[in-house]
């Protein structure tokens, strides 16, 4: 980074070094070294630096007759970084974090990968990912309309990157949001579309994703042999160590989405819940995500309850149920409150006048 540069910037604001740190929110000293070249603004002060002097983040690190492209590689890495940070808080239960810091770098990847340079695949692949987060965020607030848009966003900066594996992750995520709506056909058109994508350079984990989703939507269709195939298709290509596979970083799917989205879901719809209880109980031994990811607890519990409500357990599923909107308040998913509402409406039903459902209706309260 130039001091001539910063320098420049500052100077065409005719503001002294004080007004200017004022202006970005940070120390002299620290806007000192940026202008010296001995420090590097990231992150929150890169922004505010870009803000204040109404430019973008590559213009502080270009000069009007050329532009070195060492410096945006070290941008995109710390992009990237903060991308993947972003899924992790999301997974451990912080998306509130994730909400006030990943449109910093969706908007940063988007606006490198809509412009031809070295970077634009890279870039290109970075800003599918960040869309693809917002969208899982958006469906779980039931912010439906947005969810749509930034599926459809990852899908096509991952067309843009040239990007199969990719594009088949986005569309997995748009097929869920028709999932979510009970909009069967269209899940049902996305899946397929996706199935298409599945050749040679496609992972194994991203082909057992999409047969497994394939099959919760042929069940929700009552098509029982079309879900038994496609769950047949899910346990032979899933991978037995997922966390391996090239794509689990970005699509963070283990085991336990193959036993539960794949069949324990498909087996409730088909009415067959002592199936679905044996395919937990194989989840439960082979991955522990449940235990680790407050998101998937939570995805666990609502098909614990939809199970134990299919045997006619009552006891089981009121206790469940009262754990599982506990959880999801905490997380902010109105998504997984709003299922379990229902599910607590049909207890009201079968059973309006026992106790352990009436100590539920303050737990459901209009949230």
């Amino acid at each position: 980074m130039a001091r001539s540069r910063l320098a420049q910037l500052r100077n065409a604001k005719h503001w002294t070094l004080e007004e200017a740190s004022e202006q970005i929110g940070v120390s002299v000293n620290t806007l000192s070294r940026w202008e010296h070249g001995t420090q590097r603004p990231h992150g929150y002060n890169l922004q505010r630096l870009c803000d204040a002097y109404g430019i973008s983040e590559l213009e502080v690190y270009e000069d009007k007759q050329s532009a070195s492209n060492a410096p945006s590689d070290d941008l995109l890495a710390v992009y990237a970084s903060g991308i993947a940070a972003c899924q992790d808080l999301y997974y451990s239960g912080s998306s509130h974090q994730v909400e006030a810091i990943l449109p910093l770098y969706t908007k940063q990847t988007s606006d490198l990968a809509r412009h031809p340079s070295p970077l634009q695949i890279a870039a290109a692949k970075q800003a599918s990912r960040a869309h693809r987060i917002t969208c899982e965020l958006a469906t779980d607030r039931e912010d439906f309309g947005t969810a749509q848009r930034a599926g459809q966003q990852a899908l096509i900066y991952a067309e843009l990157a040239d990007d199969v594996n990719l594009q088949v992750a986005a569309l997995i995520s748009i097929a869920n949001i028709a999932f979510h709506r009970r909009l069967s056909v269209a899940a049902l058109h996305t899946f397929k579309q996706a199935v298409s994508l599945l050749d040679h350079r496609v992972t194994p984990l991203l082909k057992g994703r999409t047969y497994a989703g394939l099959a919760e939507v042929y069940a929700m269709r009552k098509d029982l042999q079309a879900s038994m195939r496609a769950m047949g298709q899910a346990y032979e290509v899933y991978p037995m160590k997922p966390e391996d596979d090239p794509a689990y970083p970005y699509l963070r799917t283990s085991r336990y989405a193959l036993y539960v989205f794949g069949d324990v879901q498909s087996r409730l719809f088909l009415g067959q819940p002592k199936e679905a209880n044996n395919a937990l109980i194989a989840m439960q031994k082979e991955t522990n995500d449940p235990q680790v990811e407050p998101i998937t607890r939570l995805d666990m519990l609502y098909y614990q309850a939809d199970v134990q409500m299919q045997q006619n357990e009552l006891e089981p599923s009121s206790a469940i149920l009262t754990e599982a909107a506990l959880l999801a308040k905490d997380l902010g998913s109105r998504l997984y409150f709003n299922k379990l509402a229902l599910s607590y409406n049909q207890l009201q039903t079968a059973w309006p006048h026992e106790a352990a459902v009436v100590a539920l209706e303050e737990v459901f309260q209009p949230w």
